[in-house]
């Protein structure tokens, strides 16, 4: 019975899932169509929305658009990537000190990580990590790095970032 319930409970949390998305979802069409519409009779007068500019600017000049999305999307996947790491680290708090992400020239996935205790066995919890993501498609065009930092040197880091890992 036990694992009847267990499933039903699984079940009933994806169904409130697909809710939620749907719904979301939903909402996001209704904006984008009143965008759309608001658009279309503003033009009508001349005026020119950011919606409007955007599809012009695409019209005239396709590859810079794609270009753009193109650019968005790796946008998108490294703030997702970098949120994934940042829970982990924050999973990871017990072990953790402090961790930043850590500016580089490319704007790489880096990041600084200084241990309550660094030896192999704490190295080798975070370094888990990429057993996990290296499986990943992904990986290959977003890698993530991490360095490890003693605490005497942890203020010559080039922080772009620090990371929060108390829970809140």
């Amino acid at each position: 019975m036990d694992t009847k319930q267990n499933i039903k409970t699984s079940t009933d949390n994806r169904n409130g899932q697909l809710r939620a998305i749907l719904y979301l979802l939903q909402t996001n069409l209704e904006e984008f169509s009143e965008e759309v519409e608001r658009s279309y009779e503003l033009l009508k007068l001349g005026e020119k929305t950011e919606l409007s500019k955007t599809i012009e600017d695409s019209i005239e000049d396709p590859l810079s658009s794609i270009f753009n999305i193109s650019v968005d999307i790796d946008n998108r996947i490294k703030n997702i990537v970098d949120r994934i790491v940042k829970s982990y680290l924050k999973h990871n708090s017990a072990i953790v000190q402090t961790a930043y992400r850590t500016n580089t020239i490319k704007g790489d996935l880096h990041y600084s990580i200084v241990l309550k205790n660094d030896n192999m066995v704490n190295r080798n919890r975070i370094f888990d990590f990429f057993d996990k993501y290296d499986l990943l498609e992904v990986s290959q065009k977003y890698p993530v790095y991490f360095q490890f930092v003693p605490v005497d040197l942890a203020e010559k880091i080039q922080v772009c970032e620090a990371l929060e890992l108390n829970e809140e």
